[in-house]
């Protein structure tokens, strides 16, 4: 390892570097998002996004008896933007999936604030819910899972061509408002696309350089000992159960 000390540390400084060039392109384009959301707001109607939200909720929960506790809520990432592209395991997310519900609309439709208000009213129930966030912008959510109902809803493509629940909210878009806006808004997808690519080039980039320095590493780790941590860490969490 000392002999290898200065291509380690070049490697490690490269490694670095690409991922927070990588970082840089999809900061970039969570702007471009806020820019088309805009947008839509503009052209959405509100009032009908709510009341299509208040009929959901109760649809999902209006027979749901109050828990008499607060539920816990838990929230985790479905999907992933990785060296191998944007990695997605929704569906493992509805296994046990009794109903399904694909909220349809483009960006900036409220289909985030819709799932947020949902997964709330089932906290309120005392109901447990797991929240999946999306992987560009953490604070929008793609996927909520009640998990003492065994319903799903989610925004993820994965579902639009199957035979789920759909609730469309671009039927609440005023499209003489959104045409005027044509233009811009093609322009800022194929941006958008481009900037996710650009990221996951160098995520990529960073994974390869990554593989090399690791190569210095391999061959002088002792894994015995690395097994026998593992198995300690295990026998501590399970020791919470």
């Amino acid at each position: 390892m000392k002999q290898n000390r200065e291509d380690i540390l070049k490697s490690n400084k490269e490694v670095g570097r690409l991922f927070t060039r990588a970082y840089k392109f999809l900061k970039a384009a969570e702007s471009i998002v806020k820019d088309v959301v805009v947008k839509y707001k503009e052209a959405m109607d509100f009032g009908k996004v709510n009341s299509i939200t208040l009929d959901l909720i109760d649809e999902i929960l209006g027979n749901v008896e109050f828990k008499g506790k607060a539920g816990y809520e838990r929230h985790l990432f479905g999907t992933a933007i990785s060296p191998n592209g944007v990695v997605e395991y929704t569906d493992t997310i509805f296994n046990d999936a009794t109903d399904v519900y694909y909220i349809k609309g483009d960006m900036g439709t409220g289909k985030s604030t819709l799932l947020g208000k949902v997964y709330k009213n089932a906290i309120l129930k005392g109901l447990d819910v797991e929240v999946y966030h999306t992987p560009l912008i953490k604070d929008k959510i793609e996927t909520i899972w009640i998990k003492d109902i065994n319903i799903g809803l989610t925004v993820s493509s994965m579902f639009k061509e199957k035979n789920y629940k759909l609730v469309d909210l671009n039927n609440c878009i005023n499209n003489d408002i959104l045409d005027k806006y044509k233009e811009e808004i093609e322009y800022d997808n194929t941006l958008i696309e481009k900037l996710i690519k650009g990221g996951i080039d160098n995520i990529r980039r960073a994974k390869q350089e990554h593989d090399v320095m690791e190569k210095y590493y391999i061959p002088n780790m002792n894994f015995d000992k690395v097994e026998k941590l593992k198995c300690e860490i295990k026998d501590r969490i399970l020791e919470f159960k």
